[in-house]
């Protein structure tokens, strides 16, 4: 591959956190088989009690860490692979989410592909999503 076709493919990856807006989104048995895996590894992860004082390996997914910060930018890069997921696919999949900060973050970027307008309030430990109507 020449090197300007390397560069518009790098390119091309560039604009993968821009929105892309749709009028509906669609379910289907692939996005739910999906998110209910990264649902699974989020919860592992995030239960696992970490105390920084021992390696912690979860053989299920070869995740492994050390550090309670690198646990939760593990936690983190979950949440993005999910709501990238959502943005990239147009897959609704809020619906089949039990954990309910996935779920929120879920939502979050489905009525964002919608063009929802949306506020979210966090205190730190809880996030609440409320639609914003138009006012007049």
């Amino acid at each position: 591959m020449s090197d300007l076709r390397k560069g518009e493919k790098m390119k091309e990856k560039s604009n993968l956190s821009k929105t892309i807006f749709r009028s509906l989104l669609i379910k289907t048995q692939y996005a739910e088989d999906y998110a209910l895996t990264l649902q699974e590894i989020y919860s592992d992860v995030e239960s696992v009690p970490h105390f920084n004082d021992e390696e912690i390996l979860l053989e299920n997914w070869g995740i492994e860490f050390f550090y309670l910060d690198t646990k939760k930018q593990i936690e983190w890069t979950v949440i993005l692979a999910l709501m990238t997921f959502i943005n990239q696919t147009g897959c609704e999949v809020s619906y089949v989410l039990t954990n309910q900060t996935l779920k929120k973050f879920a939502i979050m970027q489905e009525n964002r592909c919608l063009g929802k307008k949306q506020l979210i309030v966090s205190d730190g430990i809880e996030i609440n999503i409320n639609e914003v109507k138009d006012e007049l």
